[in-house]
């Protein structure tokens, strides 16, 4: 009996998601919010290692990288791009650098922003 219900259930689902309009809305109210709150708990560990990763790099004398996307593709250890598909972003200034993504809406400078600030070596 629980086998058929499990089986009508994904029957059911596989229809919905074959409707387009109900795949969208499916996606946009079930499984957005849930990816949105996986990548706002990864990303401030993944910000820590990248800045971790620059660091020693900054120890070593070699500076910040030039070209901050050649950097992310041969020497950073996670991925290219942040968990909504967009590039990481750099800031250098005088005193400190921060690494960070710009969260779900994919613009700078919002309020779901995530960063990670660190002090440049003197």
């Amino acid at each position: 009996m629980i086998k058929r219900l499990i089986l009508l259930a994904l029957a059911v689902l596989a229809v919905a998601m074959a409707v387009p309009s109900t795949r969208a809305r499916i996606q946009e109210e079930a499984v957005t919010p849930v990816m949105d709150a996986v990548g706002t708990r990864l990303v401030p560990r993944r910000l820590t290692a990248m800045a971790d990763q620059l660091d020693v790099r900054l120890s070593r004398g070699e500076g910040i990288p030039t070209v901050f996307e050649g950097w992310l593709r041969r020497d950073y250890s996670g991925p290219e791009l942040d968990p909504w598909e967009h590039p990481w972003f750099i800031e250098v200034g005088r005193r400190e650098y921060t690494v960070g993504s710009m969260g779900p809406d994919g613009e700078l400078g919002t309020g779901d922003d995530i960063v990670e600030r660190r002090p440049l070596p003197r």
